[in-house]
């Protein structure tokens, strides 16, 4: 399944590098979300099933990891692989790479990975009071795990502002200033050892305190984070992109350990599909709400637009 997904996914990108029409790339986005979709929650589930409670969130940090490469890279291939123009494909030529990164991926993956044997994590062995095994429902609609949602929503929200408007945020107030290598080195630089530490200081917290501890890691993280986070996008370029690396370090912490607590905290038979639900509120409403942006930005200007959605790095 995972493998077919990874497919789906990867054939959609070649397909937008070579379509002509504006429609037809709406409907090749949607099928690359349909494949993309189901790529986080199977190998989430995949992961959690053989590697152990200790190195869970460093493993699910590792693995996430790709978000910060695949942000890192597209800086300067957006910038400079379009710029060069390659056979005279501008950038479709970022996609049509892109997508046959992804099927030679899905290719390894059908080839080299096995289905592990399922096991229940942490305090997962729960049932009704009729002895009936606990739903996707009763798991969904729990308090813990719907402020979870609403929580991951609003930090997910504050990530995509800034991914989404990066390049164009600061090729507006510096149009002199290239940031594109900066940027490339900020995100998979700094962000990653920021995601691989947070793993491990989480992993570590949770061998001494318990499970419940990682929350207090994910938030300690996500509180340190927010000072520099406004200062990226209020100094000039050279301490734009220190306070940059500063909040990245710590902002970051966050999608290891999340992913973490809600395999530790779910059902074994309803694991995958609770992260798949749990991507989808995550995706469609922090990733949909900076949209946002522009029409804030036409009464507060572009700099107090970015800052107020930025604010999902505090307010969760």
């Amino acid at each position: 399944m995972l493998t077919a997904c990874t497919v789906i996914f990867g054939i959609a990108i070649i397909l937008q590098g070579i379509v002509k029409e504006y429609w037809q790339l709406v409907l090749l986005r949607m099928v690359m979300a349909a494949g993309e979709s189901g790529c986080n929650p199977l190998a989430t589930g995949i992961m959690s099933d053989i590697f152990p409670e200790d190195k869970r969130a460093l493993v699910m940090a590792i693995f996430n990891w790709g978000i910060y490469g695949g942000y890192g890279i597209a800086f300067p291939v957006g910038r400079y692989i379009t710029k060069a123009n390659f056979w005279n494909l501008g950038w479709r030529v970022c996609y049509l790479g892109a997508g046959v990164l992804a099927v030679i991926v899905a290719a390894l993956t059908g080839t080299t990975l096995r289905e592990p044997e399922r096991k229940s994590i942490g305090e997962v062995d729960r049932q009704t009071a009729s002895g009936k095994p606990i739903s996707l429902w009763q798991v969904i609609k729990n308090p813990a795990m719907i402020m979870l949602m609403i929580a991951a929503s609003i930090r997910h929200c504050g990530g995509m502002t800034f991914a989404y408007n990066a390049d164009l945020y600061y090729n507006t107030y510096f149009p002199d200033v290239d940031l594109g290598w900066w940027l490339f080195g900020v995100t998979i630089g700094i962000g990653s050892v920021g995601v691989v530490v947070g793993g491990i200081v989480s992993d570590k917290i949770v061998a001494k305190m318990g499970i419940r501890s990682r929350a207090f890691v994910l938030a300690v993280s996500q509180l340190i984070a927010t000072l520099p986070a406004f200062g990226s996008v209020y100094f000039d370029p050279l301490w734009a992109m220190i306070t940059l690396g500063l909040s990245y370090f710590f902002a970051e912490m966050w999608f290891g350990i999340v992913f973490a607590i809600v395999v530790e905290i779910v059902p074994l038979r309803v694991r995958s599909s609770t992260i798949g639900v749990f991507l989808f509120v995550m995706n469609n409403i922090g990733g949909n709400l900076p949209i946002l942006v522009d029409p804030v930005a036409k009464v507060l200007g572009y700099r107090g637009s970015i800052m107020i959605f930025l604010r999902g790095l505090l307010w969760h």
